[in-house]
């Protein structure tokens, strides 16, 4: 990698240096009520690229490298996991990354931008069929440390519901996540007078949905409608798939502020909007197989808002904004949408296949700080993958990214670039 930090959603795989090498062994078992994964690794950093001097939450977009962990090397398990299970529904434990959300690129709740974290699970893991009627629901809880080393807890609870018929399936889903921790000054805020635990974690995920609904939840701050310490996120998604035509739509649009009662919800429903839009298709032509999608995300502050209503600054950050969070993040990794806070992103991909052996361009541009900064980011990059399966056991992709950013840092007319070239071998054992 010739330039900045680079590679977006790939968990422990990042690129901080000139060059990166990652070498892993996966295993799977399954039977009828329980699942194993493991994935041992160890990844390699050669000449770390320079550390930005920049502060708060926009220092955690991917291209920067303030808060990335600056060592050589790195070992663990990623995408590792043991679930016991009765016809799909039980409990997990194990060290996962994770996506929830209906888009290829971006994930506004909660992506696999960020490395695998210790995670205890509950709930279902494969959908359950009734009739035409298909529906799941997951509560996740992941303990970790803070920069600061305070105890940081990361819960969430996704749920969806599809109809299918013979020509479409329609897909509806909510997602509802909260950050909170052990705090020193938890107790003289508020009535809570214990340690915030894994479990108090958990159950933020099932209390009311308004504000003045938890007045007397000992959590929240007295004399105030119901506000508490923690950074929550909701978001509803839609996904329309077209069986025939192999198409599928969708839309997802979230809120990291939550509302006071219902009227409250209804003066400000775009407060704090996010959205994300997009499509993708499968198609046949002769012998080939053609793969394109569309995909835009942003998190900037609405331009809608009615500013007889409205209580905050136009200009200001949402999402991933809070500090004693990390702003989102783990070991320096966005957890949600790679594009951050104040950030708007715009993918085109196609793909071409045929046999074993599939290509893939894509074209992408983010913006970084839009409304926040007097010099937003521009990130421009063309991407090329190629894969390959030289046979049913050995396989090989490599992939080749053109990467500019005008106004790097912040600093007008600071023109960065990132030349990467990643490439790989997997080999399958088979029965």
């Amino acid at each position: 990698n010739h330039g900045h930090a680079n590679i977006d959603n790939s968990s422990e795989f990042y690129s901080p240096s000139l060059i990166s090498r990652k070498l892993s062994a996966r295993f799977i078992y399954s039977n009828s009520w329980l699942m194993l994964e493991l994935e041992p690794y160890t990844i390699n950093h050669n000449n770390l690229i320079k550390k930005e001097q920049i502060g708060g939450s926009l220092s955690m977009n991917n291209n920067h490298v303030i808060n990335i962990p600056r060592k050589n090397k790195l070992s663990g398990l990623a995408q590792s996991r043991i679930v016991i299970h009765y016809h799909g529904f039980g409990f997990g434990y194990g060290k996962m990354s994770h996506w929830w959300g209906p888009g290829f690129h971006s994930a506004i709740t909660l992506s696999s931008n960020s490395p695998s974290q210790e995670t205890f699970s509950f709930g279902t893991f494969k959908d359950i069929k009734i009739g035409n009627i298909s529906l799941g629901s997951n509560i996740i809880v992941m303990p970790y440390k803070s920069m600061k080393n305070d105890q940081l807890y990361f819960s969430g609870l996704k749920s969806n519901l599809s109809y299918l018929s013979s020509s479409t399936i329609i897909t509806i889903g909510f997602h509802r996540t909260y950050l909170s921790g052990n705090f020193e000054n938890l107790d003289p805020i508020t009535n809570y007078k214990t340690k915030w635990t894994m479990i108090d974690a958990a159950k933020l995920v099932i209390e009311p949905l308004f504000g003045q609904d938890k007045i007397k939840l000992d959590y929240t701050t007295p004399g105030t409608p119901g506000f508490d310490t923690w950074d929550q996120l909701l978001s509803g998604y839609i996904n329309i798939k077209f069986i025939k035509e192999n198409l599928d739509i969708y839309l997802d649009i979230a809120s990291d502020d939550n509302r006071g009662n219902f009227t409250d919800l209804r003066a400000h429903w775009d407060h704090t909007l996010a959205y994300l839009i997009g499509m993708k298709k499968f198609s046949k032509h002769k012998s080939y197989s053609i793969f394109y999608g569309l995909e835009y995300l942003s998190t900037k502050v609405s331009n809608t808002f009615n500013p007889i209503f409205y209580r905050g600054d136009p200009n200001s950050l949402n999402y991933y904004t809070k500090q004693r969070f990390d702003y989102f993040s783990y070991q320096g990794r966005r957890m949600g949408a790679h594009s951050g806070p104040s950030s708007d992103d715009l993918i085109l991909v196609l793909g071409i296949a045929k046999n074993t052996t599939m290509l893939l361009i894509s074209l992408n541009e983010e913006r970084h700080g839009i409304k926040s900064m007097q010099f937003p980011e521009i990130k421009r990059e063309i991407n090329f993958s190629l894969q390959n399966e030289l046979s049913s056991n050995h396989k090989i992709f490599a992939s080749l990214e053109f990467e500019q950013i005008n106004n790097h840092s912040f600093i007008k007319n600071n023109l960065s670039t990132s030349n990467l070239l990643w490439f790989g071998y997997s080999y399958t054992f088979k029965n």
